[in-house]
């Protein structure tokens, strides 16, 4: 079960990351799927969320497995 904590954890954080440098403004244009208020709002929110959740897997996979 640590694996997959840690597996899971590690896709998470890397899938938030990559969130992250898609929301990047490009050419100093917000991107068009974010150019609503409060999907912004929703996608920060969502990012931050899977990435302290990955974070979290990734910490108690490790702590498991040593």
């Amino acid at each position: 079960m640590a694996a997959v904590e840690l597996i899971v954890g590690a896709i998470m954080v890397a899938a938030s990351l990559f969130a992250f440098w898609i929301a990047l403004p490009t050419d100093g244009q917000v991107r068009p799927f974010l150019s609503n208020e409060h999907v912004q709002a929703y996608y920060a929110i969502a990012i931050i969320g899977a990435f302290f959740y990955g974070a979290v897997n990734v910490f108690m996979g490790i702590k498991d497995l040593l």
